[in-house]
């Protein structure tokens, strides 16, 4: 997969937590409070409030929205770390390109004939 498609995957997830993370606060938050129906009342009596939650449902939604809390960081902590990696990965490729091609033109002019100078070249008549 290429790293940009892979990032496409890695922002979709974590719209994926956040939303889902929102959903169960809302879902926590609407349920722990009483709420009053006028459905089972007779008129002209008070509203009765619907009971909260019991102890154990309450418990399992905190619970759900935490997993996920910790989840979604797990997953941005993860993605960072191979972020990070994978920009390492590529100033060291990058340094290894330019470090051959260094070696590849050495070794090119080492191997070029070297122009033959004629042995009494050097040398002035008198």
């Amino acid at each position: 997969m290429e790293p940009i498609q892979w990032r496409k995957w890695q922002r979709l997830f974590l719209l994926f937590f956040g939303v889902l993370g929102l959903i169960l606060g809302g879902v926590l938050l609407r349920l722990s409070q009483p709420q009053f129906t006028g459905s089972a009342v007779q008129p002209g009596e008070t509203p009765v409030p619907v009971q909260p939650l019991p102890v154990a449902e309450r418990i399992a939604l905190i619970v759900s929205v935490v997993s996920t809390v910790i989840s979604a960081l797990g997953f941005v902590s993860t993605t960072a770390l191979a972020w990070r990696k994978e920009a390492r990965e590529s100033r060291n490729a990058d340094l290894e390109e330019q470090r051959k091609q260094l070696e590849l033109e050495k070794m090119r002019q080492e191997l070029q004939p070297k122009p033959e100078t004629p042995p009494d070249a050097g040398v002035q008549p008198r």
